[in-house]
């Protein structure tokens, strides 16, 4: 049960807890209440306790008792109950969407998309857990050439208790991989989950621990975004907490970045984008446009894999733009924002844009709800507009012209973001040698931007964070290699000059 009854509760809607240890913390007051608003309907949907620091400390002592014992798991057993908790996310499948949609008001195709992404992360992670192993190194060797005695053996362990803040834009998927990385590592977890979205992560959370994921293991709490600054800190700074995985901006990555410098504690960060499409001389011209649209508008353009920019070689300019406009034009509505906030930043950006010179080609300053703007390309970007390199985080793509690949690669990689990019060529070769020069982790080949590969590592570069997620790289963030030396009982022992 994720939602409980509480009296005081304002106008009788049911609470998200505080989830430590197993259980629900009791509510002291009324006053730790905050509303999680539907964008869509303007009103409170449930409401959700905020953690204070006294509180977030004890989710983090729970969670280093938990470790104690879950460390000694053996990865086969982390594994079986990954899987089975891969099987309970399908199961409970339109419960989470229902949450999701709810919360976020993103599209119920998007919502789908989130929990059938979760199960396959899950089972891809489950699956990488056999690549956990050790090595055993060559030797060392004496002044005489011959090998010293001895035994060196290199082992991965977990790095111990892992805060984790997922975002709210992908609610289900990218909680739902950070939370098996850690797992499969062997590392025990306090989440903070979005204030926007706090249902939906609480119901995550259930379906590992309904699999059989120990008490303790996996903590839940969230904070009213105002107090979100003192909390976060009590945890970063707690002794037990050895790494950070946050997913968000790169405003508030910067922020929990100094907070994790300032303890001296490592963080895994996935930030923003500006994601750049490359339409070559040589692409399909239709598929390329489809897939640009496609990419510009998922869920309303809230997502950090998004197709900002689009930069097409001249040669083909006139030809591409009415595939582009038609292409857009098709997408009567994007959906919806998560908050009004969010559609008023898309919109202003824009409107900058608009004031230094930019044109519409397709939509413009016009919303079709508070909460929903209408998919809009924009050209003729001037060089200290907003949208240049600001995340819209709307439905909407900047058009770029360009002369040649130099050109394109240039302004592709003139940006803060270094996230996802595409590529569209009917050449591979064509299409590899721009794609290697762009400064961006993921590049997709004739694809839209916002795709990613539960099998290959997933990074951002540059201003869009730093570490890697999926499979075994994932697994790989969380854990670390220590060497044990086996000295020989008898014989020279060899010193190192300089040595301690």
């Amino acid at each position: 049960m994720v939602l409980i009854d509480y009296k005081e509760a304002p106008e009788g809607l049911q609470v998200v807890p505080l989830w430590i240890s197993g259980s629900a913390q009791t509510i002291t007051s009324p006053s730790t209440l905050f509303p999680v608003t539907s964008s869509i309907k303007d009103t409170a949907i449930h409401h959700a306790v905020s953690c204070d620091p006294p509180t977030a400390t004890l989710a983090v002592d729970a969670a280093a008792t938990a470790f104690k014992t879950w460390r000694l798991t053996a990865p086969t057993h982390r594994r079986s109950l990954l899987l089975k908790a891969a099987d309970i996310l399908e199961r409970r499948a339109e419960q989470i969407m229902a949450a999701q949609v709810a919360e976020t008001s993103c599209p119920r195709p998007f919502a789908q998309f989130n929990v059938e992404s979760g199960v396959t992360y899950i089972r891809e992670i489950a699956a990488a857990t056999s690549e956990l192993r050790g090595t055993v190194p060559q030797r060392a060797t004496g002044p005489d050439g011959k090998e010293l005695g001895g035994l060196t053996v290199v082992v991965r362990e977990p790095i111990g208790v892992v805060l984790v803040i997922p975002p709210w834009n992908g609610a289900v998927v990218l909680p739902v991989r950070a939370i098996s990385m850690a797992l499969a590592a062997g590392c025990t977890i306090v989440i903070k989950a979005s204030e926007l979205c706090p249902q939906t992560h609480h119901l995550i959370v259930s379906c590992f621990e309904e699999a059989g994921i120990p008490a303790g293991v996996l903590n839940i709490i969230q904070v009213r975004r105002e107090d979100a600054a003192p909390v976060v800190e009590a945890i970063v700074s707690h002794k037990a907490i050895r790494k950070v995985d946050f997913i968000g901006s790169a405003a508030v990555g910067s922020k929990i970045g100094q907070v994790c410098a300032k303890y001296l504690k490592p963080i895994l960060m996935e930030l923003g984008g500006k994601g750049p499409a490359l339409v070559l001389e040589d692409a399909d011209l239709a598929k390329a446009a489809s897939l640009c649209a496609i990419g510009a508008t998922l869920d309303h353009g809230q997502l950090c894999f998004s197709t900002e920019r689009i930069i097409v070689h001249k040669s083909v300019y006139d030809e591409f733009i009415p595939h582009l406009t038609a292409a857009m034009s098709q997408i009567p509505s994007a959906g919806n924002s998560v908050t009004k906030q969010s559609a008023v930043h898309a919109y202003e950006v824009l409107a900058d844009a608009q004031e230094k010179g930019a044109k519409f080609l397709v939509g413009g300053l016009e919303h079709l709800s508070p909460t929903s703007l209408k998919p809009t390309l924009v050209a003729n970007i001037s060089p200290d507009a907003r949208i240049r390199d600001e995340e819209t985080f709307g439905p909407s793509a900047s058009v770029y012209v360009v002369q040649s690949d130099e050109e394109a690669i240039t302004l592709a990689n003139d940006s803060a973001y270094g996230l996802n990019a595409a590529v569209h060529s009917k050449s591979w070769e064509h299409a590899y040698t721009v794609g290697s020069q762009l400064e961006y982790g993921q590049v997709h080949i004739n694809a839209m931007t916002p795709t990613a590969s539960p099998g290959g590592p997933m990074r951002g570069v540059k201003g869009s964070g730093w570490g890697q997620s999926n499979s075994i790289w994932g697994i790989h963030e969380f854990s670390v290699e220590k060497s044990l030396y086996f000295h020989p009982s008898a014989g020279s022992v060899a010193m190192i000059p300089g040595g301690h």
